[in-house]
């Protein structure tokens, strides 16, 4: 054996545990930095959903107001058109009335 009784190999093998145990953390650390990072970006990306999932609710309501408000303008422009379309209906028939005494 070539390494037998060599100090700079004893201090190697004495150390390769502690070495191992520094490798392990690292990793694990490595790791734990990994996930904080995704869980990160996973709650700013939840943050700006619900950001954006709160205007799109609140742009429906006021969409919402407006159609309601549409509609009702329309049910009076349609009872002003019935209105005005009775009375047009009426003159017709007093100048349809009225041409007809004259021929007569």
């Amino acid at each position: 054996m070539a390494n037998f009784g060599n100090p700079a190999h004893s201090a190697v093998v004495g150390n390769a545990g502690g070495m191992m145990v520094l490798a392990a953390g690292a990793v694990g650390l490595a790791s734990a930095i990994g996930d904080g990072l995704a869980a990160a970006a996973e709650a700013r990306y939840q943050g700006r959903y619900n950001d954006a999932l709160t205007t799109a609710i609140n742009h429906a309501r006021e969409i919402e107001a407006v159609a309601r408000k549409a509609m009702e303008l329309l049910a009076e422009l349609e009872a002003e058109n019935s209105r005005l379309r009775a009375a047009c209906r009426q003159r017709q028939e007093v100048i349809d009335l009225l041409k007809s005494r004259v021929r007569a």
